[in-house]
């Protein structure tokens, strides 16, 4: 349940990201266009300073609601995942495996034995 909630939100948020994207490039040109398809962050905080002018309001308020409704079900994704018995199992032995890494590789060297010399070819 809480994944399919993450890929609603995720698709909401990016469907406003698309449209903000899309004003951004007939509003400010290609170059901050561009910065907005590699800065998300960016895209956002121009998409409230622009709301009021370019008509972005309801469309920023729905990204923002969906972008804080992505991290709550993140956190509660992650606190399901922590609590669970059998993660708690899988981290304690992850942790065993980590500690006995540790001591194998501090563990001093033991050498490899040495290999036998070569011998002459024997003359008559």
């Amino acid at each position: 349940m809480i994944i399919g909630g993450l890929v609603i939100l995720g698709i909401i948020c990016f469907i406003c990201f698309i449209r903000v994207l899309i004003a951004l490039f007939k509003n400010a040109g290609v170059g901050l266009g561009i910065l907005g398809i590699f800065c998300g962050i960016f895209t956002f905080v121009w998409g409230w300073v622009k709301s009021g002018s370019l008509n972005l309001k309801t469309t920023m308020i729905i990204w923002t609601l969906a972008t804080v409704g992505l991290m709550g079900l993140y956190g509660k994704m992650a606190a399901d995942v922590m609590t669970n018995p059998a993660m708690q199992q899988l981290m304690q032995d992850a942790a065993k495996q980590a500690q006995e890494a540790q001591r194998q590789q501090n563990a001093p060297a033991v050498p490899a034995p040495a290999a036998p010399a070569p011998t002459a070819p024997a003359t008559n």
